[in-house]
């Protein structure tokens, strides 16, 4: 009987162009830490949840190994859907809210997993249970634990087991072609924890692996505690963040340069607030202004830390006009692809939903239209008519969406510009600081 890690041939060749659809979907893309990576043994990867299936791409494309994950069980009830997602390597598991009586079946579910560890096919799992908007950490749900339990008693006399914690961290949580940063953090050996704590009880044993990934996940995110403090305290890591880049002394604008920079400011500004809170209450204050202000006139942070926007708004003004008319070309082109994308965005409340959605709109569409575009240049035309637009019709996508950014950007450097009271706001915040 053919078993979900089992290879693929097929399943390999759609990773091809997964992969690099996927990785086409950022701007930048980094990936660290890759070498902490165990060799001797099988491996779970838990990473932080905060962007639906692009957090599980983020994890698959990392390298070309194949990896096995969990997805709630409510989405597999069609059949059809079922084969599908099980062909992607992927499982049902169900959750509290899917009903008691069905947490029973993710017995079963279990032990394939365990099967597929024992076959060092690595599996990945979202060890918060649900998805958050937040630069922060949900508390750690049990399951990871006890698949990992269970595995260590089924083989770990035979290889170890590790819990490896992956930090995912994007530029912009909904925007389409942000930036995509992936951290491996410390591995964690769980058949050696097991070994060195015989006395500790099951409960005992899932708590203090809890408590350790949870540790090593803060370590790999923009870990913010989520009080009364926190949209002051991310507002004020962006503020200050360039400044920390520079008093470190990191070279380059790299992704990790910046991660670096913005968490050691988040570290300075809790610790600023918690110190003394009755003297900082008042940068509180007017920081969470700023930011109530800043995002209600649409103002982006990139406009508010330019250091020459005039020339910047200026240069943007420039850009705008010179690709104005290839805009058009390319967005009448690839519409089809892109109204779809926001026809069916605007079905999903939840703007986590948003990117997996334009994601998979492009996988299925771009060689749909890009095919068809080709065939009807080629008839109506000529062939080399067909197969350049053909050849064109993926960039014109990417395209699309880069003119739209400039757009966006435009119109925030302009309302910054000309919002004079928050640009005083925005001294004073620099200027307590500075006192």
């Amino acid at each position: 009987m053919a078993k979900i890690q089992d290879k693929n041939r097929f399943y390999d060749l759609l990773r091809v162009y997964v992969d690099v659809l996927f990785k086409s979907s950022y701007r930048r893309v980094e990936y660290h830490g890759l070498e902490k990576i165990p060799k001797d043994g099988a491996i779970i990867y838990a990473p932080n949840h905060v962007n639906t299936l692009m957090d599980a791409l983020a994890v698959l494309v990392m390298d070309n190994q194949d990896k096995v994950f969990v997805a709630r069980a409510d989405i597999f009830k069609n059949p059809t859907i079922l084969k599908f997602l099980t062909f992607l390597k992927m499982l049902p598991i169900n959750r509290k809210r899917d009903g008691i009586e069905n947490l029973v079946k993710n017995e079963e579910i279990n032990d394939i997993v365990v099967d597929v560890l024992r076959d060092q096919v690595p599996f990945c799992i979202f060890p918060e249970g649900t998805h958050s908007h937040l630069h922060g950490l949900l508390p750690l749900v049990k399951g990871i634990f006890r698949i990992a339990l269970q595995a260590h008693n089924t083989f770990g006399d035979k290889m170890p087991l590790y819990l490896v914690p992956v930090g995912i961290e994007y530029g912009h949580f909904y925007r389409y072609r942000s930036s995509l940063l992936v951290q491996i953090g410390e591995p964690i050996n769980v058949s050696q924890f097991v070994t060195e704590n015989p006395d500790l009880s099951v409960p005992q044993q899932m708590n203090a692996l809890r408590d350790q990934l949870s540790e090593q996940l803060k370590k790999v995110i923009l870990y913010i505690p989520n009080d009364a403090n926190y949209q002051a305290t991310w507002e004020l890591s962006q503020l200050y963040g360039k400044e920390q880049h520079k008093r470190l002394k990191l070279r380059g604008d790299s992704l990790i340069n910046r991660f670096i920079a913005v968490k050691e400011t988040i570290r300075n500004v809790i610790s600023l607030l918690t110190s003394d809170p009755q003297k900082s209450q008042p940068l509180v204050d007017m920081t969470a202004d700023f930011s109530r202000q800043r995002h209600a006139h649409g103002i982006g942070i990139n406009s508010v830390l330019s250091p020459h926007i005039r020339w910047t708004f200026l240069g943007r003004f420039f850009l705008l006009l010179l690709g104005f008319p290839l805009f058009v070309f390319a967005a009448v082109a690839t519409s089809p692809v892109t109204l779809s994308s926001v026809w069916l965005c605007s079905k999903f409340k939840d703007k986590a939903f948003h990117n997996t959605v334009r994601y998979l709109i492009a996988l299925a569409l771009l060689p749909v239209f890009l095919l068809l575009t080709g065939i009807t240049l080629a008839i109506a035309y000529s062939s080399i008519w067909g197969a350049l637009l053909a050849i064109l019709f993926i960039p014109f996508f990417f395209f699309v969406h880069e003119y739209t950014r400039l757009i966006r950007l435009f119109i925030s450097d302009t309302k910054w510009l000309m919002h004079k009271k928050l640009h005083k706001l925005f001294k004073q915040i620099i200027l307590f600081k500075q006192d």
